[in-house]
Parts: C-alpha cells; structure tokens; sequence
C-alpha cells in the first residue's frame, strides 16, 4: 500500500451499481468528513462481491477507508453513530442515508440488532480491516445464523471500536425482518411463529405506584457502563467461569466438568489470543483449585490446566511482549510455579521454534530458573541440539552457571559449526581464566576457519597466559612459508608480544636482524619479519623502534610501507600512554 499521508485516490464506481440511493449527506465540515469514512467503508465491503482481491480497485478502495478515517479522527476526535433503519446518525445529523436494503450499511447493521457504533482516536490500520472484515462477511455471506453481525464484532475484540446491541425478534433470513416504511403483509408476505402475545399492549399494573427519580450513585453508574462495555467481555467470560467451577463444588448439582469444559477452553483461548496474561493467570488458579468429585474430572482439569504451560501456550505469552523487554511477566513465572509439568524441556523447545530476539531472550531467562537442578541435563542436551539452539543454551549456562558453561564448552569443541565454534569463544571469554578455557583457546587458535583463529588469537592476546606462547611461535614458524596470510602473521606477532613480552622480544631480534647465510634465507623470513613488527609496535624497550628500522632499511616495498606505518603507530600509542 502507498503512502498513507498522500491525497485520497478517487475510488472507482462499482461496476452496474447507481450511487444515487447512497446519499452523499452531511451539512457541516464534520458531518461530510463523517459521511466520507461511512461511503468508504461501505463500498469497500461491497467491493468484494464484485472483483477479484488482487483488483487494482480494492487498492483504491482500502486507501480511501484508510485517508477518510484518518482526516476525520485527527480533525474531529471520537466518531459516533447511531444506526437507524436506513441512516447513520452523528451527533443528531444524518451522515450516511441509503434505502436499498441489498446494499445499505446501515440496514445491515440495524437488522442484526447493532444500535450505535463509536470508532475512537487510536485506531489503527489493523483494527480498521478488522471492521472492513467483519461488515464483508455480512454482505458477501449467504447465511450467517450464528454469526450475526453482534458475534462477529465481539469475537474480533476491538480496542478503539466499540457497540451497542440490542436483543430482539429477527429472522434468520436476509429478506425478513424489518419492512420497507408501509410494506405490511399481503400475498408474498412471510409467516413467522411468534409468540401469541408479543404485538399486544403491555399489561397495566393492579396497583399504580408513583414514578420518582433517585439519582444513581456516580460509583454504581460507572460500574454499569463497565459492564456494558465490549472491552469488559474478558473479564465477564472469566467471572463466567469460576462461577461454573464453583457449582461444580455442590454435591447436589449433576454439574459436570466435562459440560463446562467448552465454555473454559474458549474463554483459555480468546484470552491467549488477545495477550491478558493477569486474567489468564485469574483462570487457571481457578480450574486448579477446583473442588472436584469425580477422579474422571480431575483427569480432564489436569489436562485443560497443561494447555496454560505447553509449548504454543508460552509461545503466545511471548508474543505479547515488547521488542525490547528483558524477562517475563510475573504472572508466567507464577504460572509456571503453580501447574505441573516438566517446563524445562517445554522451554527448550519453544526456545528451539522462537525467531524473535526479545523471544528467544525471555525464553533464556525463564530456563535460568531451571539450571541450578537441572543443569547437568542441558549440558547433556547440548551434543544432539541443532547449532542455534546450542548457541542459546551455552548462553543461559554462562551467564548463570560458568563451571557447567565452561564443561558444556568442553563438550562443542568437537563440532564443527562455525556458528558453535564462535559461540565458544564468546563464552570463553566471559568464564573466569581457569588452564581448561586457555587450553581450549589454543586449540582454537590452530582451527581450520580464518575468523575462529582471528577470534581465540584475540582471546589470548587479552588473558595472556603464558602457556599459550610456545604453540603459537610454533605455529608461526611453521606457517610462515606456507599458508599464512600477512594480517594473520601480525595478529600472531600482537599476541606474542602481548603474552610474553621479553621472549618474543628475543625472538623478533633474531628474524628482524638474521646472522649468517642461513638466517638471510629463512624460510618465510619476510613474513616472520612482518609479525615482529607488528608485535614491536607494542613493546616498550627502546630497541623496538631500532629493529623496525632495521627490517625498514632491507626490506622490499611493501614491507617497507608497512614498516613506516608501523612506526608510526609506535610513537601514537606512546604519546597516549605517557611514555
């Protein structure tokens, strides 16, 4: 879809369809902008019947519902709508009128019973297609029995739309119900079996009383108002609830779990669907300290309880939060203490599906709680885990558990994913410095990737120990002439330097000033000198800068540059330190 700040694109007429009867109404500059939202959404609907989804039209539609919406709450606030039989009311004023029953919005909402409609500021675009949905299926459905109008608006659960409905007598057919102003019956006319007395005066009381006005409490007012409101829904389904579970207490009730269980898994699932973990939380302490007297309704509340702790469950409750949240509601963690279940495996698994980084973050700290009893079986866990999800685990062992991280590195090293081997490094570096993490830092820095050696040379360049010097002066002396690459050659030189100082010294003089025939035609030696000077920019002695003028002065061109470089690096490096 386009740019929604853009000017309203000029819908087109529906094909066959005279828009005279579908009154463009409305006195004032609100009352227009008003018919304008009510044209839109009305056409929009209607256009479904009429092209494919894919239509260039049905753009065009969906963008002017879009603007229309948008001018109107931005420049007028709350947009609310009385339904009459063939108009649309705001505030008094006439804003939609069209008598066509086959097509008028406001006949369609009038029938199934919907008396007033308010769209507020907020809505967003989401919601709005919700609304678009709900009135589609009204005019494109043959039958719709038990999903009339009022159904459909409350299962969509609006946050800024809301209704008012009334119960009354309607017909399940789209041609009964109400009757064109003086249509009565005749030959053609429909017979319905209504009740005998329902057309006849309502009954005069034995005893008239005189009718006073007692203002109703503003506390009890707006309780009312609650309770009327589609927002209240979650909270009635679930007072709904305990109040079914409470009969199944009663000894002399034939109340059975097993009648009530519809009406809790529904409820369970409108309120996964809409995030209300407080109210979630609400049902099932209710369902869990039922008092049931029949073994074959605790087995079934055992099993209805568990969906509130599965894998798609808690995968619901994730959802819900914030991209940048950093754990769980309390009330998951409440959950997960009071139900039974094995939640660590449950965890792994959705931790295994999640995609979404503030997922996959909160998962961890929900099996953190897990790892001081159960650590042992993550670790175990880790050899058959795919990479990623192996990656995830490591991290949940290193930032609560270091001793089992370090065990679980111990464990991956054999593997060869390079996601895995990069994720061993990155624990290593956050265990304390033990002679197993440096041990297995070595083994890393000889690893057949590039980047794995880059990261572990790093590593041991920043803990220095010492027993890492002798294999890497090996590795250097033997790979110089082979397959080294001149930035690796001086990020090996950096480390030695770094671990120790005055051998690598020593051994940087003899390759930066070699004796002899011999020493002159070193294998590798032009390599050898590039590490030295890269691990002298970092030594303090002032015979450094003297060996990198050395190697400067017989150097070729390239090494030559580098030398210069390297120099001045030195000097900057000093100048920094105060040296």
């Amino acid at each position: 879809m386009t740019d929604p700040t853009q000017e309203p694109v000029p819908a087109p007429d529906l094909p066959g369809e005279d828009l005279a009867p579908e009154a463009q109404v409305g006195g004032s500059e609100r009352g227009r902008a008003a018919n304008a939202v009510l044209l839109a959404l009305s056409r929009a609907a209607r256009s479904f019947l009429i092209y494919e989804p894919s239509n260039e039209a049905i753009r065009n539609f969906l963008e002017n519902l879009r603007n229309a919406t948008r001018t109107f709450l931005q420049a007028h606030g709350e947009l609310d709508l009385e339904v009459r039989p063939f108009e649309l009311a705001h505030h008094g004023e006439i804003v939609y009128l069209d008598r066509d029953r086959e097509r008028s919005l406001a006949f369609r909402l009038y029938r199934d019973g919907i008396r007033k409609v308010v769209l507020r500021p907020g809505l967003d675009w989401h919601e709005l297609l919700k609304l678009l949905e709900v009135v589609s299926i009204r005019y494109v459905g043959v039958r719709q029995a038990e999903d009339d109008l009022v159904v459909l608006l409350w299962k969509a659960g609006f946050t800024h739309i809301s209704f008012d409905a009334v119960e009354g007598f309607v017909a399940d057919s789209d041609d009964e119900g109400i009757e064109a102003e003086g249509g009565g019956g005749g030959e053609g006319g429909h017979i319905i079996d209504a009740p005998a007395d329902f057309d006849l005066p309502v009954p005069v009381r034995a005893q008239m009383v005189k009718v006073a006005y007692k203002e109703v409490p503003a506390p009890a007012l707006a309780e009312l108002l609650r309770e009327d409101d589609t927002q209240a829904v979650p909270e009635l389904a679930v007072r709904l609830c305990e109040e079914l579970l409470a009969v199944l207490a009663d000894p002399h009730d034939p109340l059975k779990f097993a009648d009530v269980a519809p009406q809790l898994l529904e409820t369970r699932e409108f309120l996964f669907a809409e995030g209300l973990v407080p109210l979630t939380l609400r049902l099932a302490y209710a369902a869990a300290s039922a008092n049931l007297r029949d073994p074959a309704d605790e087995a079934a509340a055992s099993e209805f309880l568990q969906g509130f702790v599965s894998a798609q469950a808690l995968s619901r409750f994730l959802h819900t939060l914030s991209r940048d949240a950093s754990d769980a509601p309390t009330e998951v963690y409440a959950l997960l203490g009071a139900l039974p279940g094995d939640h660590l495996r449950t965890l792994v698994e959705v931790l295994a599906l999640e995609s979404g980084e503030a997922q996959r973050r909160v998962t961890r700290r929900l099996i953190e709680r897990y790892v001081a009893d159960r650590g042992d079986e993550l670790v175990a866990w880790l050899d058959a885990a795919p990479a990623e999800l192996a990656c995830e685990l490591l991290r949940v062992l290193r930032y609560v558990d270091p001793d089992r991280a370090l065990v679980a590195a111990q464990h991956l090293a054999v593997r060869g994913e390079l996601a895995v081997q990069l994720e061993l490094l990155h624990t290593l570096d956050g265990l304390p410095e033990t002679v197993e993490a440096n041990r297995l830092a070595v083994s890393f820095a000889v690893h057949e990737n590039r980047e794995v050696r880059a990261r572990a040379l790093a590593f041991l360049a920043h803990r220095r120990p010492a027993a890492a010097f002798a294999p890497l002066l090996a590795r250097l002396k033997k790979d110089a002439a082979l397959r080294l690459e001149d930035s690796e050659a001086e990020l090996l030189g950096e480390t030695l330097a770094a671990i120790g100082p005055t051998e690598a010294l020593a051994q940087f003089r003899e390759w930066c000033k070699p004796k002899g025939i011999f020493g002159a035609v070193l294998p590798g030696l032009s390599r050898l000198q590039r590490a030295s000077v890269a691990g002298l920019v970092h030594l303090r002695d002032p015979e450094a800068e003297a060996l990198i003028r050395a190697v400067h002065e017989r150097a070729g061109t390239d090494l030559q540059a580098y030398c210069s470089q390297a120099m001045v690096r030195r000097r900057r490096l000093a100048r920094a330190e105060g040296t």
